[in-house]
């Protein structure tokens, strides 16, 4: 009896503790959301320091743990650190990243085989892989969305708003009068960026539309203003007769600016110069006259990126009103420019709020308000899209 009743209890004993709740284990501490930034839009210009401060503030506003990667110039160089970022057991929960020299394909290939969602920024990939590929959520399904400038639109407003002002101001050149067509030349981003190639067809794009118009040639600077300096220095000696330069960004503008002033011309006057991005140092050109506009307002696409993706790590996936976002130019004029440089010149990005336009933070939100308008509202009051309060 006594060893019937101790195997009994043998028996009892699991079968209690199986009904019985075990206690409910503490909650894990939710890890901070990671972010891993590739960035290959360069540490010097103006346009990156703006996109780059910008991001940061919304990294922090969102409690995001943002790493900045600069990548490399060479495609392998760039795809090697896309695996490096995205791989190991500390693998991010974002990856952002812009395209450029022709890999975006392969890029997005190595985030799909993480299991990485990626979202891109800036610069998107080539009409020719957007064709094969086409966008964010179709071939590759970590591919969750992406925010990219209308840069053919870029292109396409800045040589009319060139031409436009060759008109009104009436055509003259170092040699005096000019009968015919508007002649211009136009300084080339890096031929194997997206943006580049884009804005460029945004230049053909106007130019077949136009009438009297004449592009005497087009040159790659390759992004760098030294080389636009250069090449618009000949090109003046060239084409003594030319009126317009259109520049594929704000430091070919602001290369050209400097050609002109080494040849004795007067950028603003007898040369009608462009650009495109909102450098501070553009927008100072404009309000002096020496360019014509900058088109800008793209460099919040990293912070509103953010705000994005901290959403959709919460639940909100942002695909309830697109995938697909693009930013379009603002012309910056002499008579605005002084209302972008309050804000711009000396940015204080950590004076914004850029949480205030998170879902996931604000369920008053109901739909995204990427405009500068209520950025900028958040300091300055109402401001109107020719930057005036």
């Amino acid at each position: 009896m006594t060893t019937f009743r101790w195997r009994l209890g043998v028996l009892l004993v699991p079968l209690l503790l199986l009904g019985a709740a075990p206690p409910e284990p503490a909650a894990p501490a939710r890890a901070r959301m990671r972010v891993v930034f590739l960035n290959a839009l360069g540490t010097g210009g103006g346009f990156s320091r703006q996109f780059r401060g910008a991001m940061h503030a919304a990294a922090h506003d969102l409690d995001i743990e943002l790493i900045d990667i600069d990548v490399g110039h060479w495609p392998g160089q760039i795809l090697e650190q896309a695996r490096q970022a995205v791989s190991g057991p500390d693998k991010p929960d974002y990856l952002i990243t812009s395209i450029h020299r022709g890999i975006g394909a392969r890029v997005l290939e190595v985030a799909e085989q993480a299991q990485v969602p990626v979202f891109v920024v800036n610069s998107g990939l080539a009409l020719e892989e957007r064709a094969r590929f086409g966008g964010p959520r179709e071939h590759f399904e970590r591919w969750i969305g992406q925010m990219v400038p209308d840069d053919v639109g870029a292109g396409d407003r800045l040589v009319r708003l060139l031409i436009d002002a060759a008109r009104a101001r009436g055509r003259s050149s170092v040699k005096g009068p000019v009968e015919g067509p508007v002649r211009l030349i136009a300084i080339e981003g890096q031929w194997g960026d997206t943006s580049a190639r884009q804005r460029h067809l945004g230049l053909r794009q106007a130019l077949s539309a136009e009438k009297d118009v004449e592009l005497l040639q087009s040159v790659t600077a390759a992004w760098r203003r030294e080389e636009s300096q250069r090449k618009t220095f000949l090109l003046l000696r060239r084409y003594p007769e030319l009126q317009v330069i259109w520049a594929a960004n704000d430091d070919l503008a602001m290369g050209a600016v400097q050609a002109l002033e080494d040849a004795g011309r007067r950028p603003g006057e007898d040369v009608l110069v462009g650009g495109v991005d909102w450098t501070p140092e553009a927008l100072e050109a404009v309000r002096g006259g020496k360019l014509v506009t900058s088109l800008g307002g793209h460099f919040l696409e990293g912070a509103w990126s953010l705000v994005l993706l901290y959403d959709h790590h919460q639940g909100r996936d942002f695909a309830s009103e697109r995938i697909d976002w693009r930013t379009e130019f603002l012309p910056a004029t002499r008579a605005s420019a002084a209302g972008y440089l309050e804000v711009l010149g000396r940015p204080d990005w950590e004076a914004f709020d850029f949480r205030a336009f998170s879902k996931a933070a604000n369920p008053r939100v109901k739909h995204y308000d990427f405009s500068l308008q209520a950025l900028f509202a958040q300091r300055h009051g109402r401001m109107d899209t020719n930057g005036n309060p």
